[in-house]
């Protein structure tokens, strides 16, 4: 309406000042074509100076990021969009903010520099100054641009893969709530985060925990996942665990189908209640929204502007035509033109009337009929993309290859596990001999167990908690199905792992060995009595990984005791 009414005004204040152009034409000899043209541009130019200003495209963007100055403990943010068409993720560059860095970042927005990169300060180190350099100055040969990647590989794709959809929900489903329910689970949550706060110890480096606790946001240190050899390797990845930039959170968001994840950088040198505070991460969970939503708005506000200019373009045409209309036939065309929309009108009135009850049944029959049709065509295109994407991806994607272990992390390896299975085995030995055969310590899932406790020492896979709860969970599923009558070993089989391997995912306590275990147990020779025994192992096994692992520099086993950490805090409280 508003383009309809602009185009309007500037048509009929064109035509009058035309109108008077003419009666000074009229005077003169008739101008050719060529002199009319001439005497419309000053006309145009006029009422172009006039004409309403075209609209600045505002930054919504810029804005949303703005808002984050408030967050407190944050070093930068990056923004990743997930493409439906590819199946990867692609980099929004925010650009830095830093008017010291310049024109660098061009995938950060960067607040400030990392402690570590900062050459006036005391945990500045040359490495981490080179490795900052690489990741902000965009005019480095040796620049590391933020490319695409694949869900699951580099950092984004890490933190994109391990964000829940459970964790997006209740975020909403709290957004949603009365004022006086989101003030009521904000104070529960702030007195949850209280008792967690004291019950971690205020450890500083490398601390995370669970996405529930303070309005959804998991920190994740880089370092580890950097160092984590069941990562795939990215050289962007490692730059960020040597520039200091050690903390990293990621916050998923959807804006109906533009989804994506933003990425917050925390200072692992800030006080960590302050950073976890509820407060804190409430607001970067909205910010992250409101970024998102910014970012999707951009190509329909691009589509909007084009759409405009088109619009005025088409204006600026019809007034500059009829201006010469004016000019050439002194009006007349505009009169011949008003009769004969008058007398469209007219007729077209008893032809309206005339319509008949059946004719608008076919009317809406055939305009049913294209929206079916539409629909299928919708329906069908997205099945081609749908297997596009899948063709893409099963393709393979650009990750590299993780690096080998040295000799010495190999030699440590072997005088791990070869400690371990000769104890192991060696036990196995002795319940044979004392039961005459009739029990056994299982030894195949161990042999899973301790390939995981030696060559992917800082795997969560590997940790105590997920070996025993995994096990337990595991072989309790299994030997329970040997109790359902008439079910046949082979389908125990295939029925206990799939029950298993996706339960130990909800549960958050995945364990390769434990789906190895799941397939052994389920074949109903094996009873309580193993189940016990093989728990033995598991525990002789964890106990001599703690042991071994922890005399090598390049190790740490486990990387956290959850229960024991827990109960320090309950009784420091």
């Amino acid at each position: 309406m508003s383009h309809t009414s602009e185009g309007t005004d500037a048509e009929s204040t064109t035509l009058k000042a035309s109108m008077s152009g003419a009666s000074i034409c009229s005077s003169k000899s008739s101008p050719s074509s060529g002199s009319i043209e001439d005497n419309v541009r000053p006309v145009a130019a006029i009422a172009a100076q006039h004409a309403p200003p075209a609209d600045d495209t505002v930054d919504v963007l810029s804005q949303s990021l703005a808002v984050t100055d408030h967050i407190f403990g944050i070093y930068a943010i990056e923004l990743w969009v997930y493409d439906e068409s590819t199946g990867k993720l692609a980099n929004v560059g925010l650009g830095s903010r830093d008017e010291e860095i310049g024109k660098r970042g061009a995938g950060l927005l960067l607040k400030r520099r990392t402690q570590e990169a900062d050459p006036n300060n005391d945990y500045s180190t040359p490495e981490a100054r080179v490795a900052f350099n690489k990741l902000t100055d965009a005019s480095r040969k040796d620049f590391l641009p933020a490319n695409t990647t694949d869900p699951g590989v580099g950092l984004p794709g890490v933190l994109w893969a391990e964000q829940s959809s459970s964790v997006t929900r209740a975020t909403a489903m709290i957004h949603n709530l009365p004022r006086n329910t989101r003030l009521a689970t904000f104070g529960q949550s702030s007195q949850r985060h209280h008792n967690s706060e004291r019950s971690l110890g205020g450890s500083r480096r490398g601390f995370h925990h669970h996405p529930n606790d303070d309005g959804g946001i998991l920190w994740r240190n880089v370092v580890e996942l950097a160092n984590d050899p069941d990562q795939p390797y990215d050289e962007r990845l490692q730059a960020f665990a040597k520039a200091g930039f050690e903390l990293a959170a990621g916050v998923p968001f959807d804006s109906k189908g533009y989804r994506g994840i933003v990425i917050y950088f925390g200072n692992p040198h800030a006080d960590p209640q302050k950073l976890r505070h509820p407060a804190n991460s409430n607001f970067m969970n909205n910010a992250a929204q409101m970024i998102g939503c910014a970012a999707a708005l951009r190509g329909p506000m691009n589509q909007i502007k084009a759409f405009r200019h088109e619009v005025n373009n088409q204006n600026w045409h019809r007034v500059k035509v009829k201006t010469l209309a004016v000019l050439r036939f002194g009006g007349s065309l505009l009169v011949r033109s008003g009769a004969e929309e008058q007398e469209s009108v007219t007729n077209e009135m008893p032809s309206k009337r005339a319509k008949s009850f059946i004719a608008r049944i076919h009317e809406a029959s055939s305009s049913y009929r294209q929206d079916a049709k539409a629909t299928l065509n919708e329906a069908k295109e997205s099945a081609k993309n749908r297997v596009s994407r899948w063709q893409k991806k099963i393709q393979g994607g650009g990750a590299g290859i993780p690096p080998s272990f040295s000799w010495r992390q190999c030699m440590w390896s072997f005088i791990g596990v070869m400690i371990t299975h000769t104890i192991l085995s060696r036990i196995n030995l002795l319940i044979q001999t004392e039961s005459d055969g009739d029990l056994s310590l299982i030894l195949a899932p161990l042999g899973a167990l301790t390939t995981l406790q030696y060559n992917l020492t800082a795997a969560p896979a590997s940790q105590p908690r997920n070996a025993i709860f995994a096990q337990i969970f595991a072989l309790t599923t299994a030997i329970l199905l040997s109790y359902i009558p008439n079910v046949e070993p082979w389908f125990r089989s295939a029925l206990a792992p799939a029950i298993v391997i996706p339960g130990m995912a909800k549960l958050g306590i995945i364990h390769p060995p434990a789906g190895a275990a799941a397939i052994v147990f389920s074949s109903g020779k094996f009873r309580w009595e193993h189940f016990g025994i093989f728990l033995s192992g598991v525990a002789i096994s964890i106990i001599t990984a703690v042991g071994i692992n922890n005399m090598s520099d390049k190790r740490q086993y486990p990387t956290s005791w959850y229960f024991l950490n827990k109960a320090k805090g309950k009784l420091s409280e």
